[in-house]
């Protein structure tokens, strides 16, 4: 099992089939399989074998899925380092994944760590300077052997970097048979076909593209239509020249098209669209389904369980749930002692399954505190309701706690989503005297829309108990983010 087999098989029953998209470059499954191979052979006669790691830096382009393919072909490890990372943030995660080979490109050549910084790496390759990798790349000169490599399931697969949101990143070690079940699984709930095309303007090295896109789409032999990040033009092009069927984003860009209605007779073909990467507004999704006809489903995933773990059904699609266990993984609400919860408490989501990462590379102890008693430990605060279907309520490390009450800063920002000038929002709990943490908004307002402090907090007494409500309202011009455009509430509270 390698999570490039899908190519192998493709070049022998539908070679000529559309794989990917980029720019105005278009490349077929049988094309791109060459590839792999070229690249395969190339990284192996680096030196790189099975087992070993090797780092991708660089944002999204064609040649990162060559690359990633490539490495996984040998059983070697692609290590996956975020493409907008600087050069503090590269150093310490390829330090962490101790790769022996760095392949980064030409625009990160300023954030590229210095030789001395990372003593793992024994060979930098700055991919557009390379002319034997290029001439892969470009397809020329013999068709390359196949290398067998004999990998099995449990053999990693890839290493994939948690956001560090709650501190520093991890790398999840993700194995074939985590990310080919992924891949099926997706397919299957989101009753993926060849004929579908999908966009991917997420970057590659998370698990949102990466698992729930990418792979799953190479999977099923459908068409992938890349970015190297989010244009709103040229996405929107895109999608009309391409009769684009499936559209994939996090919250932030359902948003900001929201905020454009000239949108929406540019985006006809799509009959499909999903939202990951953090918590969508239920009223965004019921804005969307006025706009467009179709809900955002959304699934409840991380980076540790390969992507898909619950799936909002397309028969029976409840806004504001992420869903129901998908195939056969298990879900469970726990309490403190990891005993089961009941139906419409809340608790902590704890996950199992052939979906679930084998660790976290080279940190013992983090996998053992998240991996308790045979259940992945996922940190986040849910309930079930009387259908079976799971509700995401918070963070347990964001629960606010002001004057004793527990605040759940979600449900909060859910609310503030509902007042009309409201754009985006994140809610944190900042120290006071008198509580201990206040309640605390910052808020981006919507085009041309008016609001004040005391606007909002009255629209949030009328809703909610009293000690909800945000004590400050802070009016900003930008939220900050991840490059995955979650927001960051730790930086908020800085």
């Amino acid at each position: 099992m390698n999570i490039s087999d899908p190519f192998t098989y493709a070049a022998r029953y539908c070679p000529d089939k559309c794989a990917l998209i980029y720019d105005d470059k278009s490349y077929t499954y049988g094309e791109i399989n060459r590839m792999i191979n070229g690249v395969a052979n190339f990284l192996h006669n680096l030196g790189l074998a099975r087992g070993d790691r090797v780092a991708v830096y660089m944002a999204n382009r064609p040649e990162w899925i060559l690359l990633y393919y490539g490495a996984a072909r040998i059983g070697a490890i692609p290590a996956c380092i975020a493409g907008a990372y600087k050069q503090k943030e590269a150093k310490e995660v390829v330090n962490d994944s101790r790769s022996s080979i760095l392949l980064t490109s030409e625009t990160h050549a300023e954030q590229i760590p210095d030789r001395s910084d990372i003593p793992f790496v024994k060979t930098i390759i700055t991919i557009e300077s390379n002319e034997d990798l290029q001439s892969i790349l470009r397809g020329e000169g013999k068709d390359p052997i196949p290398l067998t490599t004999n990998t099995i399931g449990e053999d990693p697969g890839s290493i994939l970097y948690t956001g560090g949101t709650t501190g520093s990143p991890k790398g999840a070690v993700l194995t074939h048979r985590n990310i080919v079940y992924s891949a099926q699984n997706v397919a299957y709930h989101e009753r993926l076909v060849p004929d579908d095309v999908g966009v991917c303007f997420m970057p590659l090295n998370h698990v949102f593209a990466q698992c729930h896109i990418m792979n799953t789409y190479f999977s099923n032999y459908a068409t992938l239509v890349l970015f190297q990040a989010f244009d709103m033009d040229k996405v929107v092009s895109a999608i009309a020249q391409h009769q684009v069927t499936r559209f994939y984003a996090v919250p932030t860009i359902y948003i900001r098209i929201l905020n454009a209605p000239e949108t929406v007779q540019k985006l006809t073909s799509l009959r499909y669209a999903f939202s990951g990467g953090t918590s969508m507004p239920s009223e965004t999704v019921r804005q969307w389904i006025e706009a467009f006809g179709i809900p955002i489903h959304e699934a409840y995933g991380m980076t540790e369980s390969a992507s898909c773990v619950t799936f909002n059904h397309l028969f029976h699609h409840k806004i504001g749930s992420i869903g129901t266990p998908a195939g056969i993984v298990e879900v469970k609400v726990v309490d403190s002692n990891d005993n089961e919860v009941k139906q419409g408490d809340q608790g902590e989501i704890v996950v199992r399954g052939p979906n679930i990462m084998q660790g976290y590379f080279g940190q013992p102890e983090e996998t053992d505190a998240a991996m308790r008693n045979g259940w992945f430990h996922s940190g986040d605060v849910g309930l079930f309701d009387n259908e079976g279907y799971l509700y995401l309520i918070d963070r347990i490390k964001d629960i606010i706690i002001t004057g004793g009450e527990n605040v759940y800063p979600k449900e909060v920002e859910d609310l503030l989503h509902e007042h009309k000038a409201v754009n985006e929002c994140g809610v944190v709990g900042l120290p006071h005297d008198e509580y201990g943490e206040a309640v605390t908004a910052f808020v981006t307002l919507k085009p041309d829309m008016t609001a004040d402090e005391s606007d909002l907090i009255a629209f949030c007494k009328e809703r909610i108990a009293n000690y909800k409500v945000p004590k400050t309202i802070r009016f900003v011009a930008d939220l900050p983010k991840s490059p995955q455009g979650k927001i960051l509430r730790r930086a908020l509270r800085k």
